[in-house]
Formats: C-alpha cells, structure tokens, sequence
C-alpha cells in the first residue's frame, strides 16, 4: 500500500506580497495586524500558519529598497524574526531567505544554524542571488554581476555552507559525556576561502534545509544541485509538469534520484463562499490602489522601464525584450519575467494598469493568482495535487491576517475531508518533511 501524499502549504509572510490596497482596505474594513511593531504582522501570521498545519513560513529579503515610502513597510531580518517566532510556535518551519551574493558565507552559516538549534530543527535557508546594482554598493561590492556570474557564486556559496554544517557532530565519548566535534573545510575556491570549523553545534536534523528558486538554466542547475525544495513559478498545470520534466533532467544529471525535489510553485487566493464575492473582494482591493504611483515600479523589479502617458493606454509591448534575450541578464526571478511576458502576450488590449496590477499590485509578483469559492479552490488544489507534478504551494495571501484566518477556518476542513491535507501538526524535523523518494 502507497504511502499517503499530503499537499505541502507553505505561508510566504512578507507584506510586499500583499495586494497594495490591503493598507487602505483594513483602515476602511477593520480586521488587520497589530503593527505596534513591524513584527507583529509576521507573529500573528506565523501563529495562524501553525494553527491551520502549513508545513513552513518562507520570509523573503530585500536586501535594499527601491525608494520610499516602500512597499514592504521596513519590515525586521528574517532570520531575526524567525529567531523570534520560534519560540512563539512549535512545529511551524522557519525558512529564511539569504542573498549568497551579499553574505559571507561563514557568518551565515553560523546564523542560521543557530536558527537550527533554537527552533529544534525547524530552519530552512531560501538561497537567492538578489537584484540591483544600488543593493550591491551597501555591500561594499563593486557592482552586481551578472545572472550566470551570480548562480556560480551561489554554487560555491552553497558548497561552503553545507560543507561548514556536514563537519560537525555531537557524540558521546567513552566516559558518557556528550560532546560536540567539528573539522575544517579548507575551502580555496575562487570566490570564498574558508578554512572553519563551524563553531554552532548541530540541530536534531543536522543542518538546515535549502531552498531554492531555479527558474532558468543555471538556477535549476543549483536547484538540482543543492536544493532539497525549490520554490517555483507556474501559472498553469502544463508549466508545471514541464518544470517538473526540467528539473527531474538535472536532478539526474547531478546524480540525485528524479522526483526527489518538490517543485512548490506561488499561489494567490482571492476567495469567497462564491466567485461572485471573491471578485468583490478583488475589486474592493484594486480601488485602493494609487495606479498612477504605483505604474512606474511594475518593471523596475526586472531592472526595466518602459514609457507611457496614462495608465489607461494599452501596455507597451514592444519596449520590453523577450525573455530569452535577457536570460542571462535579467534582474530578480527570470521565472517570474517570463511569468509576466506571457501573461501581457496572453491578454492582447491589456492596459498599463492591467499589467501594473498583475505584476505589483495584486501581489505575489508574476505567480498563480485564483479568484473563486472556497469549494472551487479546494478542486483546483485537488487537481493540481492528482497531476503530481508539484508538491504543494507557496501561499501569498492578499490581506494577510484577514485572509490567512478566513482560509484556517473555510479551507483547511475542506482540505482535510478530501483526504489531501495533513489535518494534525507535521512534528518532524523539516528536512524530513520534504524528502522524497
């Protein structure tokens, strides 16, 4: 008898992926966080995460800010936060996303590994490569480089780490004392020279898990090297099974077993007890945002600009390059532009603030956004999950605590009665949970 798959549902918790009206729509509808404090949204979210069993809060990093006011509210470091909301939960994993193209790979090692321990093999360590040349400059670089310069970095980046966390153990001697050891790497590589041992003992799972985003050639080659999870974008059940096939070629190549990977693409659920108030809720949002501030910033993620005159001209195709001319160069997630291209493509006559909304202000970047009855997200998660193409999905909610209540209360039983969700608290390290055979 096969073993029982559950759906992996995993809360990204960062407030830039809320849709932009969610600050305008809370003062006039009431129900929103506590922010007393900037990390009180993230505590009551991860709090809710843990009550509806999500596997794991993913926590982004923007490594700098793209001018103010910003769209993320200054939000706290995320392992900082994490350190934090370990000890208000219990079984919720913590995954911190870290730019390998801005820190030192020892101190981050140490840090998170400290997240580890804290948390009784909770943490996990979202790998990116970041964006923006200004970023770059507070990090004493002299540049940013580009993309296949970035994932070569990462690739090494990832060997030190994992290095630093596989040379240490904790052992009983002969007298019964337990006591922790740890050996040097010796790492001379052309980016890093690290000699170690890593001075933070193991948690019960060993090291943290790795996430990763891969979208494009060389991020799947990483992801497939390294990444124990990888975090996806697939706005349709076809691009999934074909990221699916990309990623189980390089799994191969890189000597690991296909399948053995869940892809987890994004998700954004706008939902209702019918379509009809899903879309009202949709729309109650989209009249809270200014399009007109917002307009300029829908490409600026990519490192693009475009021209127009009003953001009810129809969107300027033909300025933006197609995406495998800028693979190589391209700003931010290359699955995410190629998310967006095809979207502008597929909707001919779609205006400046059509694809200002899709790309910023309806949040979750360029991923799946659903808008629908409680019942019909559940068949589609249902669907999606019988492919066996993705092991579960990133959550985006648009109005964050508001949204992550309605879905504990409304979504979670009706997951649970189909037989696809995990209805009591995953206890294993969060390693464990993601394995696959």
């Amino acid at each position: 008898m096969s073993k029982q798959r559950y759906l992996h549902l995993n809360l990204v918790g960062n407030e830039i992926n809320h849709h932009q009206g969610t600050p305008a729509y809370e003062r006039d509808h009431g129900g929103g966080p506590n922010r007393r404090n900037a990390y009180l949204p993230i505590s009551e979210m991860g709090k809710l995460a843990e009550e509806g069993f999500f596997t794991a809060m993913f926590l982004g990093d923007i490594a700098g800010t793209a001018g103010s006011p910003a769209f993320d509210g200054g939000p706290p470091e995320p392992i900082t936060a994490f350190a934090a909301l370990a000890v208000e939960t219990n079984y919720l994993g913590l995954i911190a996303t870290a730019s390998t193209s801005f820190y030192d790979p020892y101190n981050l090692a140490r840090l998170l590994g400290s997240l580890d321990q804290l948390s009784n093999g909770r943490a996990g360590f979202n790998a990116v490569t970041s964006v923006s040349e200004e970023w770059a400059l507070n990090y004493s670089k002299d540049g940013h480089p580009d993309r296949a310069t970035r994932y070569r970095i990462a690739d090494e980046f990832l060997d030190v780490v994992t290095g630093l966390w596989d040379n240490r153990e904790l052992r009983y001697d002969q007298d019964g004392i337990r006591r922790f050891y740890a050996d040097p790497i010796n790492h001379q590589g052309k980016n890093f020279q690290v000699l170690g041992p890593l001075n933070v003992a193991p948690s019960i799972q060993g090291r943290p898990l790795i996430a990763q985003a891969g979208g494009s050639g060389p991020g799947i080659k990483v992801a497939a090297k390294h990444a124990e999870m990888v975090f996806t974008n697939a706005n349709t059940r076809e691009q999934a099974a074909d990221y699916r096939a990309q990623l189980d070629e390089a799994l191969e190549a890189a000597g690991r077993p296909k399948g053995s990977v869940p892809a987890i693409p994004g998700l954004i659920p706008y939902l209702g007890r019918t379509r009809a108030e899903a879309e009202d809720k949709l729309r109650a949002l989209d009249d809270h945002v200014p399009y007109e501030v917002y307009a300029p910033f829908a490409l600026v993620q990519f490192g693009l600009e475009f021209t127009y005159d009003s953001v009810d001209d129809p969107f300027p195709l033909d300025q933006i390059p197609k995406p495998e001319d800028v693979q190589d160069t391209i700003k931010s997630t290359y699955g995410n532009y190629v998310g967006l291209y095809n979207w502008i493509t597929e909707h001919p006559g779609a205006t400046v603030r059509d694809v200002t909304a899709q790309s910023l202000a309806r949040g979750g970047a360029q991923h799946r956004k659903f808008v629908g009855s409680y019942d019909d997200f559940v068949d589609d998660l249902a669907t999606w999950h019988d492919d066996g193409h993705v092991g579960g999905f990133n959550l985006m909610f648009p109005t964050g605590v508001i949204a992550i209540r309605e879905f504990v209360d409304e979504v979670v039983p009706r997951l649970v009665d189909r037989g696809i969700y995990r209805g009591v608290p995953d206890t294993r390290p969060l390693r464990e949970r993601f394995a696959q055979s």
